[in-house]
């Protein structure tokens, strides 16, 4: 299942030499609510930034993908 969110805020770090990313987004059905995903690099598209649109992709309501949205 996919669903439209934007980024407020990401956090990269590094973890036994692998790059993760802390993501904050906000779920297009749900503007006023932050919620947190913690991901690997290989799931999530290059340079993550704030304000970015993306498509959040999960399966069984666990973010298993971040794709940006292109304009």
């Amino acid at each position: 299942m996919a669903q439209e969110a934007i980024i407020r805020k990401v956090n990269p770090y590094e973890l036994h030499g692998v790059v993760y990313y802390q993501v904050y987004l906000s779920y297009a059905e749900t503007p006023d609510m932050v919620n947190e995903v913690r991901l690997a690099h290989d799931v999530v598209y290059a340079s993550p930034a704030e304000g970015d649109t993306v498509t959040v992709e999960k399966l069984m309501s666990i973010v298993t993908g971040v794709k940006k949205k292109e304009p």
